[in-house]
């Protein structure tokens, strides 16, 4: 079995299951801690995988005063899955 099939069963597939969203969201899964954000680029970067869009999430903190809606990958905690 190959390195991307271990992954996925293992990693990947679980906390997509733990955190998918309700059926009226357009995400996929929600809340995936950032920690985890490597092995899901490296299944999701396979030829044949569906195209993901991962937005970032996180909060405000003193240092860093962001917009609503958009925050930087180095400053997120946890990240959101979308169909692109």
């Amino acid at each position: 079995m190959n390195r991307r099939k271990r992954v996925f069963d293992l990693v990947v597939n679980p906390l997509i299951c733990n955190n998918l969203t309700p059926l009226d969201e357009v995400s996929i899964a929600k809340d995936i801690p950032i920690k985890y954000l490597p092995y899901f680029k490296e299944v999701f970067a396979h030829k044949n995988a569906n195209k993901i869009r991962y937005r970032y999430r996180g909060p405000s903190t003193l240092t860093y005063k962001r917009d609503p809606s958009y925050i930087h990958m180095n400053n997120a905690d946890r990240f959101t899955l979308y169909y692109r």
